[in-house]
């Protein structure tokens, strides 16, 4: 399967005419790009100043990651005149920094490749720090995001950006906007299954992925409300089995009636390359996918649907206390810790002495 989707795929994705639109990336796949690529940064990391602080040096790893992702693509960037080839770049550990922060951060990503898309976490912080860095031109991706509440005040954010960005002169024609509805996330929240067992109500798979589409409906019909240039983008897509083994994608196969956008892991692709050789190739749906009654009653008696699925079901404040995106963010700090460890092996690797301390052995034994 490896060597066939190799072959389907585009030597180079900037030169792709299959509809590979862009990329992204986060510190979990930063991580894993590195360990995978280790001789290749220890060698860039040596080139570094010894001097540099640690968290310095892990930044500098960090930009060199999202430069080298985003270069690959710039030939799409440029031949599409830059409605394609954008890579979006997260900022590391973002869903606990303050606005001032999350907007230095994001300048200093955008500054690396002119195809970047500062990706951004759905907090009250980061959608304060959404409508500054929209008011500068910039392009952006809201992650981390769960509800409909979340993407109210994203599209808000990028609405007083954009009139902000008008007072002042700057062009935002070709800037591009994006929410990250981490799809398979919300009903995967251990909390969810915690509040309908409090409720007396069984929760079913079937249930979480309703659940799931129901939320996913609830913000496209914002978005036709607010006609706004921002687009829907879900990721974290999950492939399922039926009881006899039969795989499905709900996520893919039961949206798309409104423009949708979809990352697709490597595992997705494979399914659906699986699919399309057996004859029952996957395709988005043309029509919107009608809610059971009886499910969607159900959902409603569970507050943490409600929270994601109505305007209004989470304060500001409560964002980023989502279950959701609390898991989401120790994935994230995973990632960091990651990053942080392949430097320390690297400077410091694993029963080695540094010299000032093999001196002072030294001088100890003589004395």
């Amino acid at each position: 399967m490896r060597e066939l989707i190799t072959g389907l795929l585009p030597t180079e994705p900037g030169r792709s005419e299959a509809s590979v639109s862009g990329a992204t990336t986060n510190p979990a796949l930063i991580s894993h790009a590195v360990l995978s690529h280790a001789a290749h940064y220890r060698d860039f990391l040596y080139t570094l100043p010894a001097s540099m602080p640690t968290d310095a040096r892990f930044r500098q790893l960090y930009n060199q990651l999202i430069i080298d992702s985003a270069q690959p693509l710039l030939p799409l960037f440029r031949q599409t005149k830059q409605q394609a080839g954008w890579l979006s770049a997260q900022i590391e550990g973002g869903h606990w920094m303050n606005q001032d922060a999350l907007v230095a951060r994001g300048l200093e990503l955008a500054a690396l490749a002119p195809n970047i898309m500062i990706k951004i976490p759905g907090s009250a912080q980061g959608y304060r720090a959404i409508e500054q860095l929209v008011a500068r031109g910039c392009s952006i991706n809201n992650t981390f995001c769960f509800t409909v509440s979340q993407l109210d005040a994203c599209l808000k954010a990028i609405h007083a950006g954009r009139r902000r960005a008008l007072a002042n002169g700057v062009n935002t024609e070709r800037a591009r906007y994006v929410v990250s509805f981490m799809i398979g996330r919300l009903g995967a929240a251990p909390e969810f299954e915690r509040q309908a067992r409090a409720s007396r109500i069984h929760l079913s798979a079937t249930d979480k992925r309703w659940a799931e589409l129901a939320v996913y409906q609830a913000m496209q019909a914002l978005m036709r409300r607010r006609e706004t240039p921002a687009q829907l983008l879900l990721c974290s897509i999950k492939i399922d089995a039926d009881a006899r083994g039969r795989e499905h994608c709900w996520h893919l196969q039961r949206t798309g009636a409104d423009t949708t956008l979809y990352t697709l892991t490597p595992r997705l692709i494979e399914f659906l390359v699986r699919r399309q050789q057996a004859g029952r190739s996957i395709a988005p749906a043309t029509d919107w996918v009608q809610i059971p009654g009886k499910v969607l009653d159900r959902l409603l008696a569970i507050p943490y649907f409600n929270q994601a699925y109505f305007e209004g079901g989470l304060t500001p404040d409560e964002y980023a206390r989502h279950p959701a995106f609390l898991t989401a963010g120790n994935d994230v700090r995973l990632g960091v810790e990651r990053l942080h460890g392949f430097i320390a092996d690297t400077l410091d690797p694993p029963g080695f002495t540094p010299r000032t301390a093999r001196r002072q052995t030294t001088l100890e034994g003589r004395a």
